[in-house]
């Protein structure tokens, strides 16, 4: 996981190609636009999430 310290290496890293062929299979697999973008925004929400874990201070 990224924290505030590291760069952001999310070009370097093979992240965009990642994405193209996630949305490549589910365009294949036959998801609509909305499916993708309920899916995209779900995945968000996780990652929000798991960054909101991160924020909290350690008990």
């Amino acid at each position: 996981m990224r924290t505030r310290n590291q760069p952001d290496r999310t070009r370097s890293s093979g992240v965009p190609i990642l994405a193209r062929s996630f949305f490549r299979q589910m365009r294949d697999q036959g998801y609509s636009s909305e499916q993708i973008i309920g899916f995209s925004s779900e995945l968000i929400e996780l990652v929000r999430h798991d960054m909101q874990r991160d924020l909290e201070p350690a008990e």
